[in-house]
């Protein structure tokens, strides 16, 4: 069994396993996780409200060991446990400098971890590590830049920047959630007045509910409240928005506008290839969520000059911190699991050449259209599905591109022939918003060109003959 300070890997090791732990607001989730990314068991808490530190951190070494227990996991095959707290950290004293939502400010969190369990630990932020985990195995596997925004009880917000996470010079980059929107707007839990987590996280959406409630507006959220001891849980407004609650649609309508602006400003001032929304909200409510914030930054009046700044969900969902806690203590630890990823990604096929009738694909020939799909596999498109369903094969509907976005690809070009006669459908351009999908039309030869340039995980669909 390892010693108390850091082991190194070595390849004879392949049956260790990592536990990765997301402290969050309402609950604590431990994963076992292999090498590779495979979850081998999880375990859930609740999170101790109002408790002291020594409370929550016992409540994480139980999530751990019962984590390993469920999961059949000996205690000499741990190797290292990666830990997410929510707020600003000190990874390399393993300290937590404030969480602003939750009772383990100013703590040393990780020795007694270290000590119980008696193996490496890590510490970082997260939504750092949401973010991390997005680009190992998610969203942002194929994006060099990413900014993850992860909406919950509170919101943070993660940075990747050449394929690495920025940590910033005072270890708090990416606090994107008490970004200032709204300057004397309600009071945050970081203190300031009108952050965007004041406007728009879970807590933001249930303290505007409550007072409908109170001003005697009738709600199906009010039952939820009762039962959660005075919390709205994501679920809660799931139900609500499906059932067309006029109070919650209107309190997550207005956190959504300002997702939305958030999303606008982070692109103005980042402009990274991908944007990710994760977090329990968008889990719950992420189709009514994401329209809203997909048309507000749709229709930005600042142009780029190419197709890029993908807006997407999350593909990890709530396992994007835990992964990301496992990256961490890999890279602690002496491994490179984002740069063993990047080398696995898919080998998109170079477009060499498109004319009427025709378009080479590597060194192959196709004298008819084709797709793509985002992990780089070529499929003949089934025009006949295209007349079935919409009436002619010159307009891309919902069904045919839900076959050509499997995968989930952040950016489907679509080339329209040569004469520009190839267009979405009503219903195929609310699909891609829904799924978080950028779209680029184009007649074949700019088509190419965006696709062969673009450095996103991608889907190409092409109109060759007719």
């Amino acid at each position: 069994m390892p010693g108390e300070e850091e082991h190194t890997l070595t390849k004879s090791e392949p049956s260790r396993v990592y536990v990765g732990i997301d402290v969050g607001g309402t609950k604590i989730q431990a994963s076992a996780v292999d090498s590779s990314g495979k979850i081998l068991g999880r375990e859930k808490r609740q999170t101790p409200r109002a408790s002291c530190p020594k409370r929550i951190i016992q409540e994480i070494i139980r999530a751990v060991e019962s984590c390993l227990l469920r999961s059949g996991i000996e205690r000499e095959n741990l190797a290292g446990i990666g830990l997410a707290i929510p707020g600003v950290v000190e990874p390399d004293d393993g300290y937590v400098v404030v969480t602003p939502n939750m009772g383990l400010s100013n703590t040393d969190v990780v020795s007694p971890i270290k000590k119980r369990f008696k193996v490496a630990v890590a510490l970082g932020n997260d939504v750092n590590l949401g973010t991390l985990g997005e680009k190992w195995l998610g969203a942002a596997q194929q994006a060099a830049s990413a900014v993850g925004i992860f909406v919950g009880t509170g919101i943070g917000g993660g940075v990747i920047m050449d394929h690495k996470l920025v940590r910033g010079s005072r270890e708090a980059a990416g606090e994107i959630g008490h970004m200032i929107l709204k300057p004397g707007g309600p009071l945050c839990g970081c203190g300031y007045r009108g952050c965007l987590e004041a406007l728009a996280s879970r807590t933001a959406i249930e303290r505007e509910i409550k007072a409908a409630i109170a001003a005697g507006k009738e709600t199906m959220a009010a039952q939820g409240l009762e039962q959660a001891r005075g919390l709205i849980r994501s679920g809660v407004l799931k139900k609500a928005l499906k059932a067309g609650d006029a109070v919650v649609t209107k309190a997550v309508g207005n956190a959504s506008r300002m997702l939305g602006l958030a999303c606008l400003t982070v692109r103005h001032l980042v402009d990274p290839d991908v944007i990710i929304l994760g977090g329990g909200v968008m889990e719950a409510c992420g189709n009514y969520v994401m329209s809203i914030i997909v048309k507000i930054v749709s229709e930005d009046p600042l142009p780029g000059a190419r197709p890029g700044c993908a807006i997407v969900r999350s593909e990890l969902g709530d396992d994007a911190v835990v992964l990301g806690a496992v990256a961490l203590i890999q890279e602690k630890m002496g491994a490179t699991p984002i740069q063993d990823t990047l080398a696995k990604l898919p080998k998109y096929p170079s477009i060499r050449h498109a004319s009427f009738g025709e378009i080479t694909v590597q060194d192959k020939v196709y004298k008819h259209d084709l797709f793509i799909r985002a992990d780089g596999e070529i499929k003949r498109r089934n025009k006949k599905l295209a007349k079935e369903t919409v009436g002619s094969s010159h307009i891309v509907g919902m069904e045919e591109l839900d076959k050509v976005c499997k995968g989930r690809p952040s950016l489907l070009v679509v080339g329209q022939g040569m004469n520009s006669m190839t267009h979405l459908s009503k219903e195929g351009e609310t699909f891609l918003k829904r799924q978080g999908v950028e779209v680029e039309l184009a007649p074949n030869p700019e088509a190419i060109r965006l696709y062969n340039k673009s450095r996103l995980r991608k889907a190409l669909l092409i109109h060759v003959a007719c």
